[in-house]
């Protein structure tokens, strides 16, 4: 069923009517004949920008899941990536057309009909096959494709709650964190510009990640994936924390994985927000920033609490450590300063805190301020980066959704 969008603009009265004359569609998509209810699904088709796209991508890829469907078209790389972009199969940049030759090679020695999931919001299945032919049209090498496999699965588990993800207003993305022995395995950029561009493997799982929510899950942006405005980090976002850098115990350790385990973790988060410090001389100071930074009443976190991503650059990290915080310290610090005035809080806002959140208010009508997080579990602290002092937030979807590890 389509929601007419937007509906903040309507009041309750409208949103009365809307719901009440919905009705007749509910008791239909549910109750309907579902053979035909299909065929009608398949056959719908969205104008977006402009050009035809349909509804359910790649609805007829790999029909046997040992034998492709083989699209015929004429040997040339621009001839391939305009009949995909046509077909709203790309990311918007040209692709690696995913030939025979290139999908048998990334397979290996994979069960191609292995379903890893169901991609929300479509609901399509993730089997090995389709995962792997998004994988070559994002570049990816066979040393690869385990991760994004991993990767797959982890985000598929309901936990993770990807429906809410894919077809949210807020930018929020899956941002991707590679640990253990794979990280140098595969050349995983941890240090400088771990976040941006540059890295192969960064990019490409990254990349193969966004293909898979688009074509498997049905998240064409303005089709399901109705982001206001999106963000840079829907393209790719993966990045590894900066082992040698980091004082206190890694995530790795802190998942109690073994020293020789590899993982996947994937976060609902936004991109990062940059936290420049290059004046504090203290753990302390540093901290306080970090907070100030962290303290948002634009993020999710701010009405639906969850979890908040802190990734402390390793000059930040080392003057944190030297002072002897620890990173259960950093965590209860940021959880307790993390505080957002009441001066830059709504009426409105803290109407909806007292209903949803009572506890993030300090003192009556949060007079002190409105905590972010309460829970310092909740603040998630990895190291990441080069040198230079700066550090970086994600801020997630809020509680809705729970970062989900995955072994490679």
């Amino acid at each position: 069923m389509v929601v007419p969008h937007p509906l903040a603009r309507r009041d309750d009265e409208e949103c009365r009517r809307f719901a009440a004359a919905s009705t007749e569609e509910i008791v239909s998509a549910l109750t309907g004949d579902a053979v035909e209810l299909e065929a009608t699904y398949r056959d719908k088709r969205i104008e977006t920008r402009g050009r035809l796209r349909h509804r359910s991508l790649f609805e007829s890829d790999f029909n046997a899941p040992d034998a492709p469907e083989i699209i015929r078209v004429p040997d040339r790389l621009d001839t391939v990536d305009r009949l995909f972009y046509q077909r709203g199969w790309t990311d918007g940049l040209p692709i690696v057309p995913p030939t025979p030759e290139r999908y048998r090679a990334l397979l290996g020695d994979l069960d191609p009909g292995e379903l890893l999931g169901l991609v929300e919001p479509r609901l399509g299945r993730a089997t090995v096959a389709k995962v792997v032919a998004n994988a070559v049209m994002a570049g990816c090498r066979p040393e690869h494709v385990h991760v994004v496999v991993a990767a797959t699965r982890a985000m598929c588990e309901p936990r993770f709650n990807l429906k809410a993800l894919q077809s949210t207003t807020h930018p929020c993305t899956v941002m991707c964190l590679v640990g253990g022995p794979i990280v140098d395995e595969i050349d995983l950029n941890a240090s400088y510009n771990a976040m941006g561009q540059g890295q192969r493997a960064n990019a490409v799982i990254g990349r193969a990640i966004r293909l898979i929510l688009t074509n498997i899950g049905g998240a064409a942006p303005g089709v399901l994936d109705r982001s206001t405005m999106g963000s840079p980090a829907k393209y790719s976002f993966c990045f590894a924390e900066n082992v040698e850098a980091n004082p206190w115990e890694t995530f790795h350790a802190e998942l109690g994985l073994e020293d020789d385990a590899s993982h996947v973790t994937v976060f609902g988060a936004e991109g990062p927000h940059n936290v420049n410090d290059h004046h504090g001389r203290t753990g302390e100071d540093l901290l306080l920033t970090i907070a100030g930074t962290l303290a948002s009443p634009g993020a999710n976190n701010f009405y639906l609490g969850g979890q908040a991503v802190v990734v402390i650059g390793p000059e930040h990290a080392e003057v944190i450590a030297r002072d002897g915080f620890s990173k259960a310290d950093v965590k209860r610090f940021l959880s307790e300063r993390a505080i957002i005035p009441r001066s830059l809080v709504s009426e409105a806002s803290v109407d909806l805190l007292e209903m949803r959140l009572p506890d993030h208010l300090l003192g009556p009508r949060g007079r002190d301020g409105v905590q972010l997080i309460t829970d310092p579990a909740n603040v998630i602290v990895l190291v990441a980066g080069g040198a230079g002092r700066h550090s970086a937030i994600m801020p997630t979807f809020g509680q809705s959704t729970q970062s989900v590890t995955e072994r490679i």
